[in-house]
């Protein structure tokens, strides 16, 4: 039974997989998106869980280099809908002393701060900052959009000093890499507790996330409306341009004749027809079962069925509150109360290293750290008129030690202590002021979205084995598989993230195997001479 042949049928209705669909849309083609659930958007999601009118981001918040993007300023997505603040207090680090640390858009202001704490840590991130952030930003955004290189081609491609240096932080820790840079340990321990927030483990060869993160430390977004304008944008940008996206739709097979992928089949017996490709933004993993594992190589096989999703997830408490949340170590700095990416929960990095410890323990830490924000404070449509909304995302395992259902029993209990330990920095979150809170449990985010699996926040850790051309396999690496005509779009890609890395570079390989017209610029391949 088939009920529709399309040039292209995409697995997933998440950002990366609308995003290919609308790439596909501008390079002529005819595609149909496939979500499974009611919804759209993936991680790209606002919901009102408890109060009408309190708007929640309840995955997706922060989105990271948008002004490099290459798909917003390509497919327009302003004429859809699409927008996005950028605060100019970008980050702020709360301490239980009363001390804060405030990162602003102004280079100067962020220096200042650090100054206050080591005058060494303010000249070597106004170095850092001066060289990655804006020297050599077009080469963190030409690795981001672009197939990834072996190891050997990328030290090729990076000369000069600039790029011998860069290279040099390659086989380091994240957590060796800002001890090369700082020294001051309230400075040393926000950061690396911040490189966390990419899933990123503390392992070596992990050393060039800190250059690109450092890169991008001034560079979170919050799109306006919610994080659910911008799947809308795009499936709006779809529809108007003939191709179409259907929820509630599952698909159970990825159908292969003669080695390659003409069409799928749905959880309730319809088939689609693909003429020209079948593009997946789900995990790589669950990919591979839907096509049949025996069609991809034995080594690819292994290293799929032992993905690695990562040692912790994302526990989201949720407010609902008459006024924002104002910290005590405002009296230190009044900007800490305007930071956009508000992080508190540790005095220093052994703190920061058993809360990791105990995630992999399947603990919940003793000292519950992470970040948050305020979004009501830099878009007032996230909360009625004159209310806030807020959320705090501690770090915490999966499974607890009565496993990951130990988080549907513990829910009160733990909705108390995350509000007990935020009031520590925020103590006008009294009882007056929070009008309702919502528990998001890492059991809860995969219960949402099915490739999130054990509470993932980017569907796989960013760990050595798979960063770079390594993600999710060298033989996948470029987007392609072993079945012809059949791609990788999804966050287990390179890129992961929103930013919509995956589904670019997956565009750019199915024009480039379909030969396609491609009206837009494609971003230069990464090189370096400074």
């Amino acid at each position: 039974m088939t009920t529709g042949v399309f040039d292209g049928i995409v697995i997933g209705g998440g950002h990366n997989g609308l995003t290919l669909a609308a790439y596909m849309v501008l390079a002529g083609q005819r595609p149909l998106v496939l979500e499974r659930n009611p919804w759209i958007g993936g991680g790209c999601t606002t919901d009102e869980p408890i109060i009408p009118g309190f708007r929640f981001n309840l995955h997706s918040n922060f989105y990271i280099g948008l002004e490099n993007a290459p798909f917003l300023r390509d497919l327009e997505l302003w004429r859809f809908g699409f927008s996005y603040v950028e605060p100019p207090v970008q980050q702020g680090a709360t301490f239980r002393d009363g001390t804060c640390i405030v990162i602003h858009k102004d280079v100067e202001r962020t220096c200042a701060s650090l100054a206050r704490f080591s005058r060494h840590d303010a000249e070597a991130y106004r170095h850092l900052h001066a060289t990655w952030t804006e020297s050599m930003r077009p080469l963190f955004t030409s690795l981001l959009y672009n197939a990834p290189l072996a190891p050997a081609e990328l030290r090729a491609r990076l000369t000069g000093p600039q790029g011998a240096d860069l290279l040099s932080h390659a086989p380091l820790s994240l957590f060796e890499a800002v001890d090369r840079h700082f020294e001051d340990h309230r400075v040393k321990s926000f950061l690396k507790l911040f490189m966390h927030v990419t899933t990123a483990e503390n392992e070596p060869g992990t050393g060039l996330l800190f250059a690109s993160t450092m890169a991008n430390i001034t560079r979170l977004a919050l799109p306006v409306g919610g994080s659910s304008a911008l799947p809308q944008a795009l499936a709006r940008l779809i529809e108007a341009r003939g191709g179409h996206v259907e929820t509630d739709a599952e698909v159970r097979e990825i159908r292969v004749k003669s080695g390659r992928a003409v069409g799928v089949e749905l959880a309730d017996g319809r088939r689609f027809a693909a003429r020209r490709f079948v593009a997946s933004a789900i995990d790589a993993p669950a990919t591979m079962k839907l096509v049949g594992e025996s069609a991809f190589p034995d080594e690819v096989r292994t290293k799929l069925d032992a993905w690695y999703w990562g040692s912790h997830s994302l526990l989201t408490i949720h407010l609902a509150l008459s006024e924002p949340p104002l910290y005590s170590s405002a009296k230190f700095d009044p900007d800490i109360d305007r930071a956009f990416n508000l992080f508190m929960g540790w005095d220093d990095t052994e703190q920061v290293i058993r809360c990791f410890d105990q995630c992999r323990r399947n603990e919940l830490p003793d000292h519950l750290m992470g970040n948050g924000a305020c979004n009501t404070r830099f878009d007032p449509g996230y909360a009625p008129a004159g209310k806030h909304s807020a959320f705090w995302w501690p770090f915490a395992p999966y499974a607890l030690p009565d496993g990951p259902e130990g988080w549907d029993r513990r829910r009160k209990e733990y909705t108390a202590h995350l509000l007990d330990v935020w009031r520590q920095y925020a103590p006008n979150l009294t009882d007056e002021n929070v009008l309702a809170s919502y528990l998001f449990t890492p059991l809860d985010v995969e219960r949402r979205n099915r490739t999130m699996v054990r509470g993932a926040v980017r569907m796989g850790a960013y760990v050595p084995s798979q960063l770079g051309i390594n993600r999710p396999h060298p033989l996948l690496a470029g987007n392609r598989t072993p079945i012809e005509g059949l791609y990788l779009c999804g966050s287990s890609s390179h890129g992961g993230g929103v930013n919509g890395a995956p589904a670019y570079n997956a565009a750019n390989a199915i024009v480039d195997d379909l030969n396609l017209s491609r009206p837009w610029i494609p971003i230069e391949p990464p090189g370096w001479t400074g």
